[in-house]
């Protein structure tokens, strides 16, 4: 097959998804698989094979983050009943203002994605979003995206995220210059995508829907700072300590304090545990609920729309399966093997993989296999040409993320965002990311190569 029909078989199947999620308003989760069918039957696939991929994408993906979404929307849906969400709301407001609210939840996304899956942090902290943008009037679209800004920056630049990560040891850069650096890069980065977000806001303005304060009750008790907090922070300490633990170092030995942490701090464990403190929260400011945790209550009502998030999200997951069956690989390796373009090259490799098939991590982890043989040539053999090569990969792996990615949906269907502004949106934030970074690493190379 030719490189030429590969590459427009990617491209008609994208702009067919938009066309059948923005103009034809279809349901994404149809939108996702008619677009994989599309392009799998386009380049001469069997059709029962490009079903079995984008099933076995749908299935893997749901596996990895399924659970997650369900247990964080019924916990959001907790959060936001019993008033804790709206306690957490004023208490960042009191700090940061109603005028920089955006900047507090894109601050709050830069820490908690260092430790934390981006997509399992957006469906923790969505409810804190929400609530924000009810509060300040500030519209949801810069709420999201500021949030979603922040969480994305941390998670492709800086480990312990295990792209971030792989990357690190595949060119051999020392970890902790590369968790420095990388945090110094990702603040202009978040800055940057802040501002696009608060134009984006002003552009596609909406408020997310959000119970009436009457829900709560005339005579409820108000959730305290402390405990609104806790079902959200406990979840994420849990999983840092996990991520500690499992440190070649081993801080916490090799016995049962390691073992607890590792079996306590996986994303289910910890959001479980997140879960029983914020029904606690609710028992206690409507203890005349008996039917919360029922089938009509609001577990059932919360699974509800948990159901639909998760199934959009595992399309995208078997969107990207079902790219991945052309040999993009193969042309992306012939297209650059002998190009010496120092920083670009692993850069545009790491773009072209994460545009393509909607992977960040596999976008830059090929970036750094395939610019291994070519350290030397490029200029990259000391100890921080390393860490540059590997913020060069990551830079790449960081655009273009839109529909054929799960993050992409996770930020949409949780945020209440139409898909047609997701579109308008998150794609030319994700551009201004990745040039943003790699300019700030072009820096780097200047001073220290």
């Amino acid at each position: 097959m030719s490189t030429a029909w590969v590459v427009a078989a990617i491209v008609l199947s994208i702009v067919l998804l938009v066309l059948l999620t923005v103009k034809v308003k279809l349901h994404p989760f149809f939108a996702l698989m008619f677009s994989a069918l599309f392009f799998g039957v386009i380049i001469g696939q069997n059709i029962n094979d490009v079903l079995n991929a984008f099933t076995s994408g749908l299935g893997d993906t749901i596996a990895g983050i399924g659970i997650v979404i369900a247990i964080g929307t019924v916990m959001g849906a907790l959060l936001e009943k019993s008033g804790a969400a709206e306690t957490m709301a004023e208490t960042i407001l009191k700090i940061t203002g109603p005028k920089h609210a955006a900047l507090g939840l894109a601050i709050t996304g830069y820490f908690v994605s260092i430790p934390v899956f981006c997509d399992s942090a957006y469906v923790l902290l969505s409810p804190l979003a929400k609530r924000m943008s009810r509060d300040t009037k500030v519209s949801m679209t810069t709420m999201a995206l500021a949030l979603a800004s922040g969480l994305h920056a941390t998670h492709m630049l800086v480990p312990p995220t295990p792209g971030p990560l792989s990357v690190a040891g595949i060119v051999g850069a020392d970890l902790g210059m590369v968790i420095l650096l990388g945090m110094i890069v990702s603040i202009p980065v978040v800055l940057v995508a802040l501002a696009a977000a608060k134009f984006f806001g002003k552009k596609y303005d909406y408020l997310p829907t959000i119970p009436d304060e009457e829900d709560l009750g005339a005579n409820a008790k108000k959730v305290g700072p402390v405990a609104a907090f806790l079902p959200i922070l406990l979840p994420i300490a849990l999983m840092l300590l996990r991520t500690i633990a499992s440190l070649e170092s081993h801080p916490f030995g090799e016995g049962f304090i390691a073992a607890f942490f590792n079996v306590v701090g996986t994303a289910t464990f910890a959001l479980l545990i997140g879960l029983v403190i914020a029904f606690v929260n609710y028992v206690r400011v409507k203890p005349e609920d008996k039917q919360v945790w029922t089938f009509d209550g609001e577990f059932g009502e919360a699974l509800k729309t948990a159901g639909q998030i998760v199934l959009i999200v595992g399309a995208g997951g078997g969107f990207a399966t079902v790219l991945k069956l052309s040999n993009i690989s193969e042309i992306v390796t012939t297209a650059f093997s002998g190009v010496s373009l120092g920083i670009l090259v692993p850069f545009i490799i790491g773009a072209i993989f994460r545009t393509c098939i909607g992977s960040g991590t596999v976008g830059m982890i090929t970036a750094a296999t395939m610019l291994l043989p070519l350290m030397d040539v490029l200029g990259f053999t000391s100890p921080m040409g390393r860490v540059i090569a590997m913020l060069a990969c990551a830079s790449g792996g960081a655009m273009i993320w839109h529909g054929n990615d799960d993050f992409f949906w996770v930020v949409t269907a949780t945020s209440e965002m139409p898909a047609d502004v997701g579109y308008k949106t998150i794609p030319i934030i994700s551009i201004l990311q990745a040039v943003t970074s790699l300019i700030c690493v072009y820096i780097l190379q200047m001073i220290f190569l």
